[in-house]
C-alpha cells in the first residue's frame, strides 16, 4: 500500500510551495495597493521617463556632432578624435534605444514585465550615452579654457559671417526660382529661411561687436563669441534647408519625368498582356487598374498649375501598384521580379525623399520634437537600410514603401509637436 503511494510526499511538497509562492504574490499586490503603488500607472510612468530620456539623449548626440566640427575647426583633429568616437558609439546606443521604443508603440500588446525591462533598458542606454558624451564636452570646454585665443576667433567669425551674408542674397533668388516652378506648399517650411538667416547674422555682429569691445578692454569674451557662433550655425543651418529643398524639388521633378516615361512603357506592355489574357475576368481587372494609371499620367503631367513632384510621384507609384496587383495573376514570378527591380529605384528615390522632409524638419526643430516622431524616423532609416541591403527586389520594393510610409508619419508627427514657434521645448 506505501509502495503505491511513493508519490504522496513530493505532492506534498509541491503543492505546499506553490500554495507559498500564490500567498506571496497576494501579499505583495496588496503592499502595494497599501502604500498607493498602482503598478500600471508605474509603468506608464517609467515609459514616459524612458521617452523624455530619449528624446533628451538624441538632443545631446546632435548637438554633440556639431561640437565634433567646432572642436575640429577650433584644435584639430586629434583634439576632437575622444568626442568623436564618444558620438558614434552613442549613435549606435541610441538606435537600440529606438529599436525598443518603436517596439514599445507597436500594435502587437506586450507583457507588462517586457516592456518594462524595454523602458528600463532604454533609460539606462540614454543615461550611458549622456554620461560618455558629456565627460568628452566637458574636456573640450576645459581645453577651450586655457587654449581660447579670441582674437583669431573674432576674424574667423568675421569671415564666416562675411561669405554666410553673400549666400543670403542667393537664398532669395532660390524661392523666386522655386516660386516659378513648383507649388508653394513645397517650400513653405524654408520660405522664411532667407530672414531668418539675415536675421541670425545681424545679432551675430552684434555679438561679434560686443566680444571685440571686451577683447580690447582685456575682458573675457567666451560668452559673447559662443553666442556669435551659435547664431552663424543657425544662418548655416537655414541657408542649407533652402539648398536642400531647392535640389530635392528638382531630382523629384527629374524622376517624376523619368517614371512617367517608364509607365508609359508599363501602360503598353499591360495593354497587350490584357489582349493576351485568357480569363475574361483577368482581362477586365487590368483594363480597370490602365484607366487609373492613364488618368493619373494626364495628373501629373498637367502643366496648369504648378507641381508637388514629389506628390505626384506618390500618386503615380499608387496607380502603378493597381496596376502590378492586376498583372500579378498574368506574370510569372521572372517578370513580377524584374518589374519589382524596375520599380524599386524609383521606390528607393520616394523613401529617400521623405526622409530627407522629415529629417530636415526634425533637425531644424529637435528642441520641440518629441520622441515619438523620432522613433518613426529611426525606424525608417533602419528600414531603409534593409531595404538596400535586401537580394530580393519584391522585398525590397515592400520595405521602401513601408520606409515611405514611416517617414511620411514622422513628419506629422513631428510638425504636430513643433506647433507654433512659441511652443515649449520638448525636454
Amino acid at each position: 500500500m506505501l509502495n503505491g503511494l511513493w508519490w504522496l510526499p513530493s505532492l506534498i511538497v509541491f503543492g505546499t510551495a506553490a500554495v507559498a509562492v500564490i500567498l506571496g504574490v497576494r501579499a505583495m499586490r496588496s503592499r502595494q495597493r497599501t502604500q498607493g503603488i498602482d503598478p500600471v500607472s508605474t509603468r506608464a510612468a517609467l515609459e514616459q521617463s524612458a521617452g523624455v530620456e530619449l528624446v533628451r539623449a538624441d538632443d545631446l548626440l546632435r548637438n554633440a556632432q556639431d561640437e565634433v566640427e567646432f572642436a575640429r575647426a577650433q584644435f584639430g583633429d586629434r583634439a576632437a578624435a575622444d568626442l568623436a568616437a564618444a558620438v558614434t558609439a552613442g549613435q549606435e546606443q541610441l538606435r537600440e534605444a529606438f529599436q525598443l521604443h518603436q517596439q514599445l508603440h507597436d500594435a502587437v500588446p506586450d507583457s507588462d514585465a517586457q516592456r518594462r525591462r524595454w523602458s528600463q533598458r532604454i533609460v539606462e542606454l540614454c543615461g550611458g550615452v549622456s554620461e560618455s558624451v558629456r565627460t568628452q564636452m566637458a574636456h573640450l570646454d576645459g581645453r577651450r579654457a586655457i587654449e581660447r585665443s579670441a582674437p583669431e576667433h573674432l576674424a574667423e567669425l568675421d569671415q564666416n559671417i562675411s561669405d554666410l551674408s553673400g549666400r543670403v542674397a542667393d537664398a532669395e533668388a532660390t524661392l523666386d526660382r522655386l516660386s516659378e516652378t513648383y507649388a508653394p506648399a513645397t517650400y513653405a517650411r524654408v520660405e522664411t529661411a532667407p530672414a531668418a538667416a539675415a536675421q541670425a547674422l545681424d545679432t551675430a555682429r552684434a555679438e561679434l561687436a560686443t566680444a571685440r569691445a571686451r577683447v580690447a578692454a582685456s575682458e573675457p569674451a567666451s560668452a559673447e563669441l559662443d553666442a556669435a557662433r551659435t547664431q552663424v550655425q543657425a544662418a548655416r543651418h537655414a541657408l542649407d534647408s533652402v539648398t536642400r529643398t531647392a535640389a530635392g524639388l528638382d531630382a523629384a521633378s527629374a524622376e517624376l519625368a523619368t517614371v512617367v516615361a517608364q509607365t508609359r512603357r508599363a501602360v503598353s506592355d499591360a495593354s497587350a498582356q490584357r489582349d493576351a489574357a485568357a480569363l475574361p475576368a483577368s482581362a477586365d481587372e487590368i483594363s480597370r487598374a490602365l484607366d487609373v494609371v492613364t488618368a493619373t499620367i494626364a495628373l501629373v503631367t498637367d502643366r496648369r498649375q504648378l507641381p508637388d513632384p514629389l506628390a505626384r510621384l506618390d500618386e503615380l507609384r499608387e496607380a502603378v501598384s493597381r496596376l502590378d496587383a492586376a498583372l500579378a495573376s498574368a506574370r510569372s514570378a521572372e517578370q513580377r521580379i524584374e518589374n519589382a527591380r524596375e520599380a524599386l529605384r524609383g521606390a528607393l528615390f520616394s523613401a529617400r525623399s521623405h526622409l530627407e522632409v522629415a529629417k530636415g524638419f526634425i533637425e531644424d526643430n529637435r528642441g520641440r520634437v518629441g520622441a515619438d516622431a523620432r522613433t518613426r524616423l529611426a525606424e525608417a532609416e533602419r528600414q531603409l537600410a534593409l531595404a538596400d541591403a535586401a537580394d530580393d527586389p519584391v522585398e525590397a520594393l515592400d520595405t521602401a514603401r513601408r520606409v515611405s510610409r514611416l517617414a511620411q508619419d514622422a513628419d506629422a508627427l513631428a510638425r504636430y509637436d513643433a506647433g507654433p514657434r512659441t511652443a515649449p521645448l520638448k525636454r
